[in-house]
């Protein structure tokens, strides 16, 4: 009931913080190599975690600040109890393979990013889920799989945690994706995996 209860509480601040950091003026500069802290004040020792470094990581990922919520949600993510760390290390390692200029370095960041999420995902996470129809469609780190993507889309509209908290399905433009790749037989066959899904 814990990890539901924290799910729910971090589905709903990602969405409000979202909306909240879009509306926060960008620093100048490439948003990935910035510092943590832009005052140029020496602040804690390296190895040690900001107060509610969670929170600190999440505000980080939502400014596009990856680069630094890297090391943050990795010590985070090395407590296996910490799903939500866990998702966003994925998510961030996805989202700096995008402007990774070494082809090499971005696959390599892609197949952990999607790793970390797709364990996510198979551990109830709905933000995970949702994440995995993308992730499927634009083979992102795994082999491409309409079906696949399919599936997780199915999984996540029938989640118990994103009824609960209102979460919004997913996009009508990841609909409009889906819905190309996949005809009627197809769209069987992610029934098929959807419904032999377990929860991990």
């Amino acid at each position: 009931m814990k990890r539901i209860l924290a799910i729910a509480v971090f589905s709903v601040s990602a969405c409000l913080g979202a909306q909240a950091l879009a509306q926060l003026p960008h620093q100048a500069g490439d948003p990935t190599t910035a510092s943590i802290d832009p005052s140029g004040d020496r602040g804690p020792p390296s190895n040690a975690l900001p107060p509610d470094p969670e929170g600190k990581a999440v505000e980080l990922r939502l400014r596009g600040r990856c680069a630094d919520a890297l090391p943050i949600l990795r010590r985070l993510s090395n407590d296996d109890r910490d799903d939500i760390a866990q998702f966003n290390l994925g998510q961030c390692l996805l989202d700096l393979a995008k402007t990774e200029p070494d082809a090499q370095r971005a696959a390599g960041l892609k197949r952990e990013g999607a790793q970390w999420v797709l364990r996510m995902a198979n551990k109830g996470l709905p933000n995970a889920q949702s994440s995995l129809v993308s992730v499927y469609l634009d083979g992102s780190g795994v082999t491409p799989d309409p079906v696949e993507a399919g599936k997780w889309a199915l999984i996540f509209h029938e989640n118990g945690t994103r009824l609960a908290i209102g979460m919004p399905d997913i996009s009508s433009d990841l609909q409009a994706r889906l819905d190309k790749a996949l005809n009627g037989e197809t769209w069987t066959q992610a029934q098929s995996r959807a419904d032999k899904w377990t929860p991990d």
